[in-house]
Parts: C-alpha cells; structure tokens; sequence
C-alpha cells in the first residue's frame, strides 16, 4: 500500500514509459507527416467529444478497480477483528485460568497467527516461512507442507485443537464456533477476489481507446505547427495513461505490488496484537515501510 510518502519519479516512469515512448514517437511521425505533406485536419470538436467518452469509461473503470481494492481491505480489517476476538473469547469463558487451560489457549492463539500468515502468503502466491513453522510442531509442519490447502489444514488443527477445551459450555462452543465460521468466511472471500481475473478484453479495449484519441487529436493539433504539437500530445496522454495504470494495478490486490492490500503489515500486527493478549514480552518488530509503500 502507497504510503503518504511522496511518490519517486522513478516508480511512475518505471510503470509508463513503455506508453510513454510510443506516443512520442506517434507524435513525432504526426508532425512530420503535417509538416511535409499537406494533410486533412480533425475538428477540435471531434477529439474533445471522443476525450470526453474516454475519460467517462477510464473513470468507471478506476472505480471498479478500487472497489476491488476497498474490498479486499475490509475483509483483511474483518480477520484483524475476528482473531482478536477468537482469542478474547477463550480468555473470557476461562475465568479460573490454570496452567493447563494457559497452555492450551496458547497453542490455539499460534494456530491462529500461522493461519493469517499462511493465508497471506497463499494470497500471493509464496512459499511458507519460518513466520509460520515457528508456529507449529515439527508434525504439523510436515502435515502443512503435504497439504493441498494450507490454509484449511491449519483450521483443522484449529478444530481438533478445541476438542480438548472440556470447560466450555454449549453457549461458549457455539460463539467461538462462529467466529471460526466468520474465519473462514472472510478466507473465501479474499480467494474469490484473487482467483476472480478483471476482464482483460476491457482493459485492451481501453487501452487501444486512449492511442485512438490520441490519433484523433494529433491531427486535430496539426494546425499549431512547429513542435508544439508533440509536447502538448505527450502532455495530455500523461494524466490517460497514469490512470489507466492506477487501475490495472488495483484490480489484483494481492501480487507483492506497491498498490497492494498490506497483507504482510497486517498479519504481523495481528501477530504482535495475540501475543500481547497472551502476555508474552518478546514481540517481533512491525514491518516497516519500503521507502513509499508498505506491503
């Protein structure tokens, strides 16, 4: 996730200069057409009609892609509050707290921060790490590894692991039960995002829009003459195409990119948050901000 750190040059012509080289040289090749041959001019009208139904669909098409985003933060903010409360409830329907039942909500409190990790990396697609393992037993770990599902294995370890918590009345099953169930909600739904693709045709279709009318309106700025009509092209794709790759860059929220849902920061907070719960005092360090984002 962008930070309110100033943006570098560098990452926004990283990200456009592809788009960037090719308009300047359409531009180019525009001017030296006009300036040799004496070709047919488009009205302003014209490009200033198609610039407006382009700027409306590039619109819609930011916004969508936010959504996409907005989404996929909330549920991350849902799993922060559902993991807190899942260990708060054992807390609480343990009032006469021995070491026995100490011990036990413990381990469950680990099986819930490898799970978020877990489902942080599956997210996006990287190996499990020492975040994760130092979690589990060394059969667990091998049991994860050898799992199709990481992330429902660990919920399988999650519900044995509460078979053994005999003190809990019917009424404390059923609550944490649906906190559970709210967990592995919200593990749908952050996989209905990732595996669900933006269609690419109307990201293609936009994109060929905008060299479009930049076309158009390169011959609607033959007029202007001189070199004039090379910068002012380049000018005005700028804000079209920076848009444009706002959007592609929203709309898959879990890639390891600077725009992306700072699933790593969150899972380390739910993390430190558990462990706090706990009593422990050696807390890992938060993750700290990359320059101008933080993932």
């Amino acid at each position: 996730m962008i930070t309110n750190k100033r943006i570098p040059l560098k990452y926004i012509i990283k990200s456009t200069y592809k788009d960037f080289l090719i308009v300047t040289i359409f531009s180019f090749v525009a001017f030296i057409i006009h300036l040799n041959i004496d070709f047919f001019t488009i009205p302003m009208s014209i490009s200033t009609f198609l610039g407006t139904a382009i700027s409306l669909i590039l619109s819609f098409n930011l916004s969508l892609s936010y959504d996409r985003w907005w989404e996929a933060r909330k549920i991350w903010g849902e799993i922060v509050n559902d993991s807190r409360a899942l260990l708060l409830q054992l807390q609480t329907f343990s009032p006469n707290s021995n070491e026995v039942k100490n011990k036990k909500i413990k381990t469950l409190a680990y099986y819930q921060i490898a799970w978020v990790h877990t489902l942080a990396l599956n997210l996006r697609g990287q190996n499990l790490t020492q975040d994760v393992s130092k979690y589990l037993s060394d059969k667990e770990n091998e049991e994860l590894k050898n799992a199709h599902h990481h992330v429902l294995k660990i919920n399988s370890f999650i519900k044995n692991h509460l078979h053994t918590f005999e003190h809990l009345n019917s009424y404390e099953k059923v609550q944490i039960d649906t906190t559970l169930m709210r967990l592995v909600g919200h593990l749908g739904k952050a996989e209905r995002i990732k595996k669900t693709i933006f269609p690419k045709e109307y990201q293609l279709v936009l994109h060929l829009s905008i060299y479009l009318f930049l076309g158009f309106l390169s011959f609607s700025l033959a007029n202007l003459g001189h070199h004039w009509e090379i910068f002012l092209l380049i000018i005005i794709a700028a804000p079209f195409f920076l848009l444009e790759k706002t959007a592609t860059h929203l709309q898959d929220p879990f890639e390891n990119k600077a725009t992306d849902v700072p699933i790593s920061l969150i899972s380390k907070n739910i993390e430190i948050n558990l462990l706090e719960l706990l009593g422990e005092d050696n807390l890992p360090e938060p993750i700290k901000e990359q320059g101008f984002y933080v993932n």
